[in-house]
């Protein structure tokens, strides 16, 4: 990972239509590799999530993720790093977890700590056979692996 480059993108990321960049980090030690990225606020998605979902009927689930999300993402100058995102690949909330990134990213700038791999330019989480694999080939956004 070229750092100067990552620092780079993020600098000229408020430019970008997709304001979006996919950390790929196979040590799970990003802040330890990156500590640059301290400076920017960080959203627990799974926890975000998980919390204001509770008391709603799961068939509505669908209906509510990018409305919480946009909720907590107020601030259009800020940078948020979306960490813990694997509730996105639950098959219960019926959505495509990159495009709901994408759609965000036209509005708010986003820094997403990718769970998963990042393999022949696809961005891949979980194993295949497992009710959460996914695997993404077009998708908007740069790539960034560790």
């Amino acid at each position: 990972m070229n750092i100067h480059s990552l620092k780079s993108d993020i600098n000229e990321l408020h430019s970008w239509y997709h304001k979006l960049i996919f950390l790929v980090d196979k040590n799970e030690n990003l802040h330890k590799t990156i500590p640059s990225l301290d400076e920017y606020k960080k959203v627990n998605v799974n926890r975000l999530l998980s919390e204001n979902l509770v008391s709603l009927p799961k068939q509505k689930y669908p209906m509510y993720v990018e409305d919480i999300l946009m909720q907590f993402l107020k601030d259009k100058e800020e940078i948020y790093i979306l960490q813990h995102i694997d509730i996105l690949f639950d098959p219960i909330l019926q959505i495509h977890p990159v495009r709901l990134l994408e759609n965000l990213s036209k509005t708010y700038q986003l820094i997403v700590e990718w769970p998963g791999m990042y393999v022949d330019g696809q961005l891949v989480y979980a194993e295949f056979g497992h009710p959460e694999f996914f695997i993404c080939q077009d998708f908007e956004g740069k790539v960034y692996i560790k």
